[in-house]
């Protein structure tokens, strides 16, 4: 018998068939994968770019409203509130807090077919120092948040600041009628304005600096300013949108301060007789530290006082020291060019001056903020509440020395750390050998400034930014937006 063998054709196509079958399969699952890669993949480059997208236009919006901040708080007219109604921001009520006030708005502009809700949070403060902003923005189904931490502060750092438009006059004398900043010095004695970290001088008129003896760098002076674009406004008009300080508060302050050696049991004295008292008392003190008069302390100055003429070291002979602030509140008798001279040593936070040279910006220390020995009378554990004035808040900075309208001409030693203020004529004359005359921080006037030094003494006026730069200014004037950090 013949065994013939099967024919195999049929089932070797079958399997080829097969074959290819499977790997058809195997090529459209994986054209399919990667088609779903792709889409996958580009979904996500889609919405890695409207994240990146929404985040640049949330920090748009955060910056724009940190402009609007600045120009809210350095325009002139009604306060803070009013002033970011009228940039078109709305206050929300139903999310703000009793520490926190929330202002909004939704900004289209400079943005194309796009918006940012912008939030400010402001403490519930009548002159807050802070602020945080909240930019946040959407692109497709995106929502990304940008926030930023602000502080208020000076915007105008110098040594010498001078409000007052000033004359063309260009003398070194003495001149109470031109507005001008005038330092006049001599061989004997060195007098010197410390620009530091900031301008030794910042004047709307000119400054007139003794050509051989007044230490002053050419290049740390901004002169003739006003009706330019860098004119500072006029912070030392009383009464005005500009007012740079509300004497009111304090008054109030010092109302509520107590002080046993007053007869009123509080910081306000009413004459000046009892001020000088108090200073002697208190230079009685065992305790060196708590030989000042602490806190807010106001004095009234009545043009029939019959001590006007004896701010001097027979009257005074332990000086006026105060650690705090001193606020000289001239009655209604006294012009802007009426003056009372002190040749008393004057120490208000005074620096520790050991070491001290004249000519060497190292050894200028400071003594701002003060420390007091009598924690109560800090101004920050007053409350004023009852006086209708907000609390002194610890971020505040309160000036050391000023004077509502007249002059107080300084003719003696003076050791001064922190802020000096007058809407008038500042006047600070060396008037004898060996002495000290050292200001640290920065001294403000409305109507110019006669600075000289013609002893064998010693005069400074140093500038510290640490001594206004958050300072406390009515309704924020002078303050401008900066950054702190950004999360």
């Amino acid at each position: 018998m013949r065994v013939e063998s099967p024919n195999t054709q049929p089932t070797q196509r079958g399997s080829v068939m097969i074959g290819y079958f499977i790997l058809m399969l195997v090529a459209v699952s994986t054209i399919a994968g990667l088609g779903a890669y792709v889409a996958q993949s580009s979904n996500l480059a889609h919405r890695r770019n409207d994240m990146i997208a929404a985040i640049q236009y949330a920090e748009g919006g955060a910056v724009i409203a940190c402009s609007n901040l600045n120009s809210a708080i350095t325009i002139t007219s009604g306060n803070l509130n009013s002033r970011l109604l009228n940039l078109g921001y709305v206050k929300n009520v139903a999310a703000s807090t009793s520490g926190q006030t929330l202002y909004e708005r939704m900004i289209s502009s400079p943005f194309t077919n796009q918006t940012v809700k912008a939030q400010i949070w402001l403490p519930s403060l009548t002159n807050p120092v802070s602020a945080r902003i909240i930019g946040t923005a959407s692109k497709g189904k995106v929502t990304q948040k940008a926030t930023v931490n602000v502080k208020m502060i000076w915007g105008f750092p110098a040594a010498i600041i001078s409000t007052n438009p000033g004359t063309k006059d260009s003398s070194i004398s003495k001149d109470m009628d031109s507005g001008n900043v005038v330092v006049n010095g001599d061989k004997t004695g060195p007098i010197v304005v410390d620009g530091g970290s900031g301008l030794a001088v910042l004047a709307n008129g000119y400054v007139n600096l003794d050509p051989t003896y007044a230490k002053v760098p050419a290049g740390a002076v901004s002169a003739t300013n006003y009706n330019t674009s860098n004119e500072i406004p006029d912070y030392t008009a009383q009464g005005t949108a500009n007012t740079l300080f509300d004497f009111d508060r304090f008054v109030a302050i010092a109302d509520l301060t107590t002080n046993s050696y007053n007869p009123t049991k509080n910081n306000h004295f009413t004459n000046l007789l009892s001020f000088f008292n108090a200073n002697k008392w208190a230079a009685t003190n065992t305790v060196p530290a708590a030989r000042y008069l602490e806190g807010v302390v106001v004095v009234d100055i009545a043009g029939k006082d019959s001590n006007l003429g004896n701010l001097d070291p027979s009257h005074i002979p332990s000086g006026i020291n105060v650690k705090g602030t001193l606020f000289f509140k001239f009655d209604s008798s006294f012009g802007p060019g009426d003056k009372i001279i002190n040749t008393a040593t004057m120490n208000i936070n005074p620096a520790n001056l050991t070491g001290f040279v004249a000519t060497n910006s190292a050894t200028y220390t400071s003594g701002y903020p003060p420390v007091y020995y009598d924690n109560s009378k800090n101004p920050t554990n007053i409350n004023t509440a009852s006086k209708g004035y907000e609390k002194v808040t610890a971020d505040e900075d309160l000036p050391a020395l000023l004077y509502s309208i007249g002059v107080l001409d300084i003719h003696g030693n003076a050791n001064v750390s922190g802020v000096m203020y007058t809407p008038s004529f500042c006047e600070i004359e060396n008037k004898a050998d060996n002495q000290i005359q050292y200001f640290k921080g920065s001294i403000i006037m409305g109507l110019g400034i006669y600075y000289e030094n013609n002893k064998k003494s010693s005069s400074v006026i140093s500038f510290d930014n640490n001594t206004l730069d958050s300072l406390a200014t009515l309704g924020g004037a002078g303050k401008q937006v900066k950054v702190t950090y950004w999360q």
